[in-house]
């Protein structure tokens, strides 16, 4: 799993991401003590086996001259290519304007195409397959535009999940956009969103809340913003009874009209 966040404010886009791959093991079935017969499990388990450091789950993009900043989570691989590459590999065959509606749909098709191979199923049967999740931030400007920030979470899936106490199919939803929002200022976090969602809605009446005057912030404050919730996550795992699924060192970066710019931390 990953954790990544993407904020913007009024000079800028700031992101931060962790650099943790976990390796898991997915048990289907299990056999009975006695009988030893086989029982087909109604949900996957899936154990932690493993890990490495320093993957790639924020990066940026050239889209037809329109620079993206994108956070994965969700999938680490598909067809053993990791999401970097699987981005990275399609994004040269983009003939499109460079607008976000346009390389969201071009980045939904990709990646449901790719998780059909990987599943070794026509991607019209993606929804008769069970669960698999890629998450995308993608970030970027109007008309460059520094007063037009773009930020959106869309997430990618085979099978069914829940939405709004329904089940959805469709295989891909857009889950939160600032377009949609009162204003441009303000952001999202994919992956194990949990962490940060517990600290940022936190009801306990002796703690000041979590700020969310975005408009007041600068990008040095973003930067920070950002980074303290990544490592929040991955600190809160280290010490939690659990196997930890996110964990440093932590990818920081900005995104302006002018530039992206990447830094590794901690």
């Amino acid at each position: 799993m990953s954790i990544g966040i993407a904020i913007a404010v009024p000079d800028g886009i700031a992101l931060a991401a962790d650099t943790q791959t976990t390796w898991n093991k997915t048990i289907l079935k299990v056999k009975e003590k006695h009988s030893g017969k086989e029982v087909e499990l109604a949900d996957p388990i899936r154990l932690p086996v493993g890990w490495s450091r320093m993957a790639r789950k924020l990066f940026s993009v050239n889209m037809n001259g329109t620079t993206y900043a994108i956070i994965t989570a969700g999938m680490a691989h598909m067809n053993s290519k990791s999401m970097y590459a699987v981005i990275h590999s399609c994004a040269p065959t983009y003939k499109g304007n460079g607008e976000i509606d346009d390389v969201g749909t071009f980045f939904e098709n990709h990646l449901k195409n790719e998780l059909a191979t990987h599943l070794s199923c026509p991607p019209d049967q993606l929804t008769k397959q069970s669960l698999n999740v890629c998450e995308l931030i993608l970030s970027t400007y109007e008309d460059k535009d520094v007063a037009k920030p773009v930020i959106e979470s869309h997430l990618v899936f085979s099978g069914t999940i829940p939405l709004n106490g329904k089940p959805d199919s469709s295989g891909h939803i857009i889950k939160w956009s600032n377009r949609t929002q009162p204003n441009r200022y303000g952001g999202c976090w994919i992956g194990r969103s949990e962490f940060i969602t517990h600290i940022v809605n936190h009801k306990n009446s002796l703690l000041p809340p979590i700020s969310g005057q975005f408009g007041m912030m600068t990008l040095a404050d973003g930067v920070d913003y950002t980074k303290f919730l990544v490592e929040f996550t991955c600190d809160f795992q280290r010490f939690a009874i659990m196997v930890p699924d996110c964990g440093r060192p932590i990818t920081t970066s900005t995104l302006t009209p002018e530039c992206y710019q990447e830094d590794v931390v901690g």
